[in-house]
């Protein structure tokens, strides 16, 4: 069991090195869209059950939805293939244009193109994420990629900006060294990608990886792994604007590759 005191954060991820990494991020999505979409299209498991633990979402009227870094908009199609739900506005944020509009099939969407990393690292997030408060505001599989653990703080409190006071907040964290494969994946990929980067492990924090993807060279992408620690440095920053409403693990053969939480703000 981790306690408080080992879990303090004290080793912190340079500007340049957190540049550099979303940047290598940006690139992978860019030049893999296509395949990464096409691996990318069933609706994951722990949807449903974060939809359960916000009752209150379905009894209203339709709700509006902010989906952080979107990607391909299985999501957006979720809510209206299999749960029923059709949102009054969908805003959908992402940095990779071409993944987006490869699953776009609802004009009634609106997409900003918006790279959340970079706004992140120069402190303009608040400014450039210009869209109304949002019943219901979810970031899955993106937190991820946010390199830096206060900048997951800073995107968590502004997420929590934009959803209305008693609207939900659905984040998922990947979990993915839960996996004895992926581990033994992410330890390779992350030995051989900051040799060809030219980064120090030093310049990254704890449980932070690079991945490959379908064994091709010379591409890789930023990955931050949660551990249980973390999640609760993470809730304690949120709670006093929000009350968590349920935390679960789902995904993947063994349920156990994504963490959930489900906030509702106060």
């Amino acid at each position: 069991m981790e306690t408080s005191s080992n879990r303090t954060h004290t080793q912190s991820i340079s500007a340049s090195t957190a540049e550099q990494l979303s940047l290598v991020t940006s690139e992978f999505y860019a030049q893999q869209a296509q395949s990464f979409s096409a691996t990318r299209q069933m609706p994951w498991q722990g949807w449903r059950q974060c939809l359960d633990a916000m009752p209150q979402l379905l009894d209203g009227e339709k709700p509006s939805v902010l989906d952080i870094g979107c990607g391909n908009l299985r999501f957006a199609r979720f809510l209206c293939d299999e749960a029923g739900i059709v949102p009054a506005k969908y805003f959908a944020v992402d940095n990779c244009e071409a993944l987006v509009q490869s699953g776009m099939t609802d004009t009634q969407i609106t997409f900003i193109k918006m790279d959340l990393v970079n706004s992140l690292l120069d402190t303009t997030l608040e400014t450039q994420l210009k869209v109304p408060a949002c019943d219901l505001v979810v970031a899955f599989g993106f937190l991820h990629h946010v390199p830096g653990f206060q900048n997951r703080i800073r995107l968590l409190c502004a997420l929590l900006d934009k959803t209305k006071p008693g609207g939900y907040l659905c984040v998922s964290f990947w979990q993915f060294m839960n996996s004895a494969k992926l581990a033994a994946k992410a330890n390779k990929t992350t030995a051989q990608a900051l040799q060809q980067l030219r980064i120090s492990s030093d310049a990254l924090e704890k449980n932070d990886y690079l991945l490959g993807w379908q064994n091709q060279t010379h591409t890789w992408r930023y990955c931050h792994h949660f551990t249980q620690g973390e999640l609760e440095d993470l809730v304690a920053q949120l709670t006093p604007q929000a009350r968590m409403c349920a935390q679960f693990s789902a995904d993947g053969k063994e349920g156990n590759l994504n963490r959930y939480i489900v906030f509702q703000r106060i």
